[in-house]
């Protein structure tokens, strides 16, 4: 995954939001069980703060956090501040908006709760599933730059956040991690499919015979659901072959 604010801008979206009284009380639980250290943001904070999920409330469910390092204001002064919460279940991005409540002693120690969130929110590992295109299927790639000239490529494995895409240098400006691309163009089971997208990695360059080349990490951007689907569902059935055929070979991810 890249930056947090990256992460922030995909969990913290419709497709992973869980709204179930049930699914909000197991996840605030798996989070606690987890023991692992959670990334807290306060609203118009430019400083993150790291915590831990100590419990979660008896009665009313709410989630108590530790005190938050490095520390914030004064306790007091925190009820009723909005805040986000991102940490891992499994290793799986986990996250919730809520807001303060008050300061409180925990264990003997400092401690803040905070109110019961509405939802959670937590990425699907079935998106992070990656796999090769179908032999014999088009897997060629145009990339359509802002400024520069178009770049044709090919798909070294797709997923449903992105794809690794082979290309030759480009002839004008060199491509930058963090680039924006106004398309990236490519078939999926004989449908061409077309979204804005980002340079999120750049391997070192090689050679294909004897044209250089260099493997990409594309991000899609603002990808319909419909069509995210649809590339999880070649990705599942990709995956599924490579189980069944012994010399099956998948490649990794972005």
């Amino acid at each position: 995954m890249g930056n947090l604010q990256e992460t922030i801008n995909l969990l913290f979206s419709e497709q992973y939001k869980l709204e179930l009284p049930s699914a909000v009380e197991r996840t605030l639980r798996q989070l606690v069980e987890s023991r692992d250290l959670v990334t807290v943001i306060l609203r118009h904070a430019i400083q993150t703060h790291t915590s831990m999920i100590l419990a979660v409330d008896g009665v009313e469910g709410a989630p108590i956090i530790d005190d938050l390092q490095p520390e914030a204001d004064a306790g007091s002064t925190l009820a009723g501040m909005p805040l986000l919460l991102v940490g891992r279940v499994q290793g799986v991005y986990t996250g919730f908006q809520s807001e303060v409540q008050e300061h409180i002693i925990w264990n003997r120690y400092g401690a803040l709760r905070l109110a019961l969130p509405p939802a959670v929110f937590q990425l699907q590992r079935r998106a992070f599933l990656r796999a090769a295109p179908v032999l014999g299927e088009g897997n060629r790639v145009t990339l359509q730059r802002r400024g520069a000239r178009i770049l044709d490529g090919l798909c070294a494995d797709i997923g449903g956040g992105g794809m690794r895409v082979r290309i030759g240098p480009p002839r004008d400006f060199p491509l930058y991690v963090g680039e924006k691309l106004a398309a990236v163009q490519f078939s999926l089971n004989g449908k061409v499919l077309a979204v804005a997208g980002e340079v999120c990695s750049m391997g070192a360059m090689g050679r294909s015979g004897t044209e250089p080349r260099q493997v990409l990490g594309v991000r899609f951007l603002e990808l319909p659901e419909a069509a995210r689907e649809q590339i999880i569902q070649h990705t599942l059935q990709r995956n599924r072959q490579h189980l069944r055929s012994p010399r099956g070979n998948l490649a990794g991810g972005v």
